[in-house]
């Protein structure tokens, strides 16, 4: 395991983790239907063992942190579905909030977080969540990367899984 992997999860291991949209994404249809990971358009860049490795990393916390902007990501992006399988997801979908708690940053307030003019508000919303010392796992290198260079917690899923 990598020392920076080894360093986030001793520090926060019990607590609670922000899962990214794609990713969110990933562990929602991989609960649902784990064989449509690789062939669904929207999670053609990972594998069916990926969602494994997020589920075993995400065991060592007490809770999944969302938000309203990445769980309408997510919603978004699964509506690429084909037709016959996207109300059986929906339901799914709609039962698995239950394993994640969401919270509110309002966009006045993300707007003012020094990320937003490079990465949006989604990504805005994120770093302010991040700034109480919560861990954030992504597969975004560029939000990766801006929350590290200010000093947070992330850990980048697509460096790690490659060391799994």
């Amino acid at each position: 395991m990598r020392e920076p992997l080894q360093h986030a999860l001793s520090k926060h291991s019990g607590d609670t983790v922000l899962v990214d949209s794609n990713l969110l994404l990933l562990w929602f249809v991989g609960l649902f239907k784990r064989e449509l990971i690789g062939t669904y358009k929207r999670l053609t860049m990972f594998s069916p063992e990926d969602f494994d490795l997020l589920s075993e990393f995400l065991r060592n916390f007490r809770g999944i942190v969302t938000t309203p902007n990445i769980l309408t990501e997510v919603s978004n992006l699964a509506g690429a579905l084909s037709d016959h399988i996207k109300p059986q997801y929906f339901g799914a979908f709609s039962r698995s909030l239950k394993l994640v708690r969401e919270e509110y940053v309002s966009s006045d307030k993300a707007t003012t977080n020094e990320l937003f003019q490079w990465l949006g508000l989604t990504d805005a919303v994120i770093a302010t969540i991040a700034l109480d010392r919560v861990l954030v796992i992504t597969s975004d290198f560029e939000l990766y990367y801006r929350l590290r260079a200010i000093d947070l917690d992330a850990i980048n899923f697509n460096h790690d899984r490659f060391l799994a």
